[in-house]
């Protein structure tokens, strides 16, 4: 990837999640090539094509706020690292966004809940 390249996918991302925080899912559509697919590994999903994508993240449930905190550029696109939260729940998310042709063609994503540890752990780490 040359910077030109690693420039036009750090905007991408930044720009499709910016566009998610102000819930304007459709305006995203351009940001995402003709043959978009997306895989969720935590939940099994496939997303097949970019109009799925967008009618999926519209309709998930709840006012989402979502705060890009990493953005890192790799051989075919980049990785973000975004905090998403509706003041309740919260949730990261890792995004790997293939880049081609000045789109994103395809997203890999994990998934992780915010909250305390699942046992107490306190003896070898501390929470921030």
């Amino acid at each position: 990837m040359t910077r030109s390249s690693g420039t036009v996918a750090r905007s991408l991302a930044a720009e499709l999640w910016r566009l998610f925080d102000a819930g304007r899912f459709r305006d995203a559509l351009p940001l995402l090539s003709e043959d978009f697919e997306a895989h969720w590994p935590n939940t099994r999903e496939r997303i097949r094509s970019r109009e799925d994508f967008i009618a999926l993240n519209e309709n998930y449930p709840g006012a989402w706020r979502c705060t890009v905190r990493r953005i890192e550029e790799y051989t075919e696109g980049v990785v973000t690292v975004t905090e998403i939260g509706d003041g309740k729940t919260g949730f990261f998310a890792v995004s790997f966004f293939t880049v081609r042709a000045g789109r994103i063609a395809a997203a890999e994503e994990y998934f992780g809940e915010n909250g305390p540890p699942p046992f107490d752990r306190s003896a070898w780490a501390e929470r921030y």
